[in-house]
C-alpha cells in the first residue's frame, strides 16, 4: 500500500500476517527489507507492517525536511491508516522515531520496543557519524557503504556471509543523489535530542541492545531504560549493531514474549 503525505511524499508499506498490529521501523538505512529475516516468524502472531522511509527504496522523498520529527509523523500516518492501537519497534534511528511517536502521542500505541537506540548523541556517537559523513563527502558513497559494513556486523558474519566485497562505483548523477540522501539522514540523527521524551512514555517499554555494538554503544540503552518509567532492559549477549539480522533468534526470544505479555 502507499500512504500519501501532505508534502507529496508517498510511503511504501507492506503488511503481513494477522493479529495485533506491529509497526517495525529500521535505522539510518530506512528500508523495510532490514526486517526480512524476522517478519515471517512475527507474522505468525501479529499483523506486521514494514515501510521504506521517505526517500528510501520504493518511497518518494517529498519536499519536507528530513528530521526525526518528520519521520515520526510519517510513521504515525502509516499506523493511523492501518487502524487500531499499534505496537512500535524501532531499531537505531528507528528507535528515535518510535520514541518520538509514543512520547508525542502521535498515534495510539500499545507497546514500545527501543532497539539499539539513544536519547541524544554523546561525543562518541557525534564523532563517529561526523567521521562517516566525512567519508561520504570526501571518498563517496561506495566507500561510505563499505566502511559501514565493518561497523555494523561482527567480523565472523562478514567472513562467513561474504558481506565485504567492494561495491561498484556509481555514475555521477546517482553518486550525487546518494550523497544528498545520506547527508540529510545523518543530519537528522545528529540533530535528535530526546532527553525530555522518556517522562512522557506511558506504555510498557522494552529496551534492547548488545555490548559489542560499536555504532550505538550499550551505555545508551542503559540510559534509556533508566529514564523511561517501568522500562525493561534485556540485552543480547552479542551480534553487533545489526543483531536483529545476525542474532535473529535471540532478538525474537525477547521481542515476542514482550508483545504477547
Amino acid at each position: 500500500m502507499l500512504i500519501e503525505r501532505p508534502d507529496g511524499a508517498r510511503l511504501a508499506v507492506t503488511v503481513t500476517g494477522e493479529g495485533p498490529l506491529l509497526l517495525l521501523l529500521s535505522g539510518l538505512g530506512g528500508t523495510a527489507s532490514f526486517w526480512n529475516g524476522v517478519v515471517p516468524d512475527i507474522a505468525r502472531h501479529h499483523r506486521v507492517a514494514v515501510m521504506d522511509q521517505r526517500g528510501i527504496g520504493a518511497s518518494t522523498r517529498g519536499t519536507a525536511s528530513v528530521t526525526i520529527g518528520t519521520l515520526a509523523e510519517d510513521a504515525a500516518a502509516v499506523a493511523l491508516a492501518l487502524g487500531g492501537p499499534v505496537a512500535l519497534c524501532g531499531h537505531s534511528t528507528g528507535a528515535a522515531i518510535v520514541l518520538t511517536m509514543a512520547a508525542g502521542r502521535l498515534c495510539p500505541v500499545s507497546r514500545l520496543v527501543l532497539s539499539a537506540g539513544w536519547l541524544r548523541p554523546d561525543p562518541y556517537l557525534r564523532a563517529l557519524f561526523e567521521m562517516r559523513l566525512a567519508v561520504l563527502e570526501r571518498a563517496g558513497f561506495t566507500a561510505y557503504e563499505l566502511a559501514g559494513r565493518f561497523l555494523a556486523y561482527p567480523p565472523e558474519v562478514l567472513v562467513t556471509e561474504g558481506k565485504f566485497p567492494t561495491p561498484d562505483w556509481l555514475p555521477a548523477e546517482r553518486e550525487a543523489a546518494e550523497r544528498t540522501r545520506w547527508s540529510e539522514r545523518i543530519g537528522a540523527l545528529l540533530g535528535f535530542d530526546g532527553m525530555d521524551l522518556p517522562q512522557h512514555v506511558a506504555v510498557p517499554t522494552l529496551v534492547l541492545g548488545t555490548p559489542d555494538d560499536v555504532i550505538v554503544p550499550h551505555h545508551h540503552q542503559r540510559e534509556m531504560a533508566a529514564a523511561i518509567p517501568g522500562a525493561a532492559l534485556q540485552p543480547l549477549p552479542d551480534g553487533g549493531h545489526f543483531y536483529p539480522q545476525t542474532r535473529s533468534a535471540a532478538f525474537l526470544d525477547r521481542l515476542l514474549p514482550f508483545l504477547a505479555a
